[in-house]
């Protein structure tokens, strides 16, 4: 690749890149100013939050494929998961109220965004990876983000039920969307984790080697065992009626299956099996 072309690349991750974040900055201020007056021109925020995920997209994908190989360092990495968490939030917004759950979303992505432009990578570039393998790892991290998202999405549930239940009537009440429809959104996010999270797992069979010989039995263990609880989960919602504190609990121990999962398989590779 020539140095035009890749000064030209970084044009593009840089430019899509700042207009992304000043999208995402002018949505945060027509939320916040729509959510204090009590009339959010959910038209406007909409465009303008999708136009935001747009180049916030063409901004990442630029910086992960990179002439040399895929960057997933720690810099792009969070990028990538605030564009999944604001596309998925975006999306969501379409058909459920839930714009003030992306108040704080949005600024918070527009500081992942500037930061990555700032800040460069210091990870080495992964050189070797086959398309499925790549493919893997970008689900693996899309389908955490999701998960992740949807743990804070139960946390606010737990806060309502929590809040309902003493007759704490804070204002944190009054600004979140009705429980019903926080319990749905909770679901929807689930639902996607878990079709992500499968795709994920799948991939991993077909296009890692062997589990055994890279260390990665740990991972591949707490990573089915979170599948089968949401799974279980979503089964629950639908045949028993699952919902309120009851997929609260079933979310925190998915999610805390997959952080053992994560942090697990780094503590028996970096210190117990190189001891």
């Amino acid at each position: 690749m020539t140095i035009a072309s890749i000064a030209t690349t970084a044009t593009i991750t840089t430019g899509t890149g700042i207009l992304a974040a000043t999208f995402y900055a002018i949505t945060t201020y027509l939320l916040i100013s729509g959510i204090r007056s009590g009339n959010i021109n959910l038209k406007l925020t909409r465009t303008l939050g999708f136009l935001g995920v747009f180049l916030h997209a063409i901004s990442v994908y630029t910086m992960l494929f990179t002439p040399a190989g895929l960057q997933l360092g720690i810099v792009t990495s969070l990028s990538l998961v605030a564009w999944t968490i604001i596309a998925i939030g975006t999306s969501n917004a379409l058909w459920r109220k839930v714009e003030v759950l992306l108040a704080p979303a949005y600024p918070l992505a527009a500081i992942f965004i500037i930061t990555s432009l700032l800040f460069a990578d210091q990870a080495p570039v992964l050189t070797d990876l086959s398309n499925g393998m790549a493919a893997h790892i970008l689900v693996s991290i899309i389908a955490y983000s999701i998960i992740a998202l949807a743990l804070c999405q139960a946390i606010f549930i737990w806060i309502q039920n929590y809040q309902l239940k003493h007759r704490h009537i804070h204002d944190i009440l009054h600004l979140l969307p009705p429980l019903q429809t926080m319990e749905s959104a909770l679901f929807d996010l689930i639902s996607t984790g878990l079709v992500l999270l499968t795709t994920a797992i799948i991939t991993g069979f077909i296009y890692v080697d062997d589990i055994f010989a890279q260390h990665l039995t740990h991972k591949t263990f707490f990573t089915l065992a979170s599948w089968c609880v949401f799974t279980l989960l979503i089964t629950g919602k639908y045949l028993w009626g699952w919902r309120g504190m009851v997929a609260v609990k079933w979310t925190l121990a998915g999610f805390s299956l997959l952080l053992l999962g994560f942090f697990g398989s780094k503590v028996v590779s970096e210190l117990i099996l190189s001891a």
